[in-house]
Order: C-alpha cells, then structure tokens, then sequence
C-alpha cells in the first residue's frame, strides 16, 4: 500500500493516460479520498473494445505505471478472457471491460455519490 496519495493520484493519472494512448473509451476516474471506509483512493474504469484490446490495454497501463513509478499490479485477474480486467495496486484499481461486461455490472452506479471524473473519448 503507498499510504502516500499523491503517489496514488499520479498512478491513477497514469493509468488514464495509458489508456488513452491506446484508445479505451469510455474512461472515469471514480476518487474516494475522503470517503469513510474506503480500502482504496481511485478506479480507474474504461471500456475495450475487443478481447485483444482489453488485453493490450493492461498491458499498456501496467508498462507505464512501471516506466513512470517502478510499480507492479499486486494482482492481476481477467486476463484469461479479458472480459473484465483488474489491475490491483492497492490504493488504486483499474477496471477494464468490454462493453457488455460493464453495462451489466455498471460499477460506476454502486458509487454515484462518490466523485467521479469522466474523460473525453480521445480518437
């Protein structure tokens, strides 16, 4: 655990850059500092739009936060299928989905009163 926000803001940031670069859609920042009870400060979630995609996502994300922080996922789960993807780095999670997966278990509705930041599509 960094115990150190600033470090799990620059993470999360990181992460929604990488997916940039790689195209996922859909990107929201969901912030939970201050936020009673909380385990972790941010997820990260956006949308693939294929298997490959999700994949190449991941593997994005995960190089750049390595590059930029010399940090490494605690878990890695979802890869088998790539149908829903978590990146754990303890304080910050990154969700990546295919877009049926997230309509079905839109997590950004269990957290609606939580500060959300959601990103312009970048093409």
């Amino acid at each position: 655990m960094t115990k150190d926000k600033k470090v799990a803001k620059m993470l999360a940031e990181v992460a929604v850059s990488a997916i940039q670069d790689k195209i996922g859609k859909d990107v929201t920042m969901i912030d939970f500092n201050g936020v009673k009870g909380s385990l972790f400060d941010y997820y990260v979630i956006c949308t693939a739009n294929s298997p490959s995609h999700a994949d190449a996502l991941a593997e994005k994300v995960e190089e750049e936060i390595y590059k930029n922080l010399k940090m490494k996922p605690n878990r890695r789960e979802g890869l088998r299928n790539c149908e829903w993807v978590l990146l754990d780095y303890f304080d910050v999670i990154i969700h990546i989905f295919l877009k049926e997966t997230r309509e079905f278990y839109n997590i950004e509705s269990m957290w609606n009163d939580v500060k959300q930041i959601h990103y312009e599509d970048v093409n």
